[in-house]
């Protein structure tokens, strides 16, 4: 279904843990991983931007990801607000930029081209705020494209991340969002416009909530893991388990 370079390759007694939105608080995403020791790590992407951060707050959390990049045993997917300090295109620009910290993040010269718009692991799609229905068919030219075929065009749009005038659809903003679309890309979409597509399992962060957003039906599953670090997924053995950073 995915090409090696997308996807995970576990052995049955390896693990690996899913991180959502980290808003500057790298060190808990370290304390985390520190406490489970995986064999590997998936990152949902928002690594910058929190209420009231500072420009040292940004450079710091350019200095780790950087190096949290160097790792070869974790995946960085990118979120919408990562999209406003990899390019200077105003198009892609989010709630909580500044160009104070867009350029002290520009300054560490972050290695953005190692950072991915989704990755499997085995058949659960990790992106940062869900491949929804809607727009899954929305960007369908034929009835048989594959959902393989389609998330391979988010590549595309990456490639022309710097261009104003490329219509950026996995970058396209919803109504719920303050967009000027229907639905949100897999960097935009908010939980509210989500729609599982049937057959396939996702995991996904964004929308922030102080509890885990979970459905499964017979053939469709996901989460929305995105409650402020209080909680991460470990994936082992073809099991997801979402874990309480704090048990009650």
């Amino acid at each position: 279904m995915c090409t090696v370079s997308d996807s995970a390759d576990l052995a049955p007694n390896e693990t690996l843990v899913i991180i959502p939105d980290i808003h500057n608080k790298h060190q808990i995403a370290e304390e985390i991983i520190d406490m489970e020791e995986p064999d590997m790590v998936v990152f949902l992407g928002d690594y910058f931007d929190g209420f009231g951060d500072t420009v040292e707050d940004a450079a710091n959390t350019a200095k780790w990801l950087n190096k949290s990049l160097d790792h070869g045993n974790r995946i960085h997917l990118i979120g919408n607000h990562d999209l406003s300090y990899m390019t200077y295109n105003q198009n892609l620009k989010c709630s909580g930029y500044s160009a104070d910290k867009h350029a002290a993040i520009k300054s560490q010269n972050v290695k953005w081209d190692k950072l991915r718009m989704f990755y499997w692991v085995d058949d659960w799609l990790c992106t940062h705020a869900g491949l929804t229905d809607k727009f899954y068919r929305q960007q369908k030219i034929n009835e048989s494209d594959s959902i393989q075929k389609i998330i391979e065009c988010s590549k595309r749009d990456l490639e022309n991340i710097h261009d104003p005038d490329y219509k950026h659809a996995f970058f396209q903003v919803g109504f719920s969002r303050g967009g000027n679309s229907p639905v949100g890309g897999t960097v935009w979409c908010h939980y509210d416009e989500f729609e599982d597509i049937p057959g396939v399992k996702q995991i996904f962060g964004h929308t922030r909530s102080d509890h885990i957003r979970h459905k499964k039906t017979e053939n469709s599953e996901h989460y929305c893991i995105d409650t402020v670090l209080n909680h991460y997924a470990v994936y082992q053995a073809g099991v997801m388990k979402i874990k309480a950073r704090y048990a009650a």
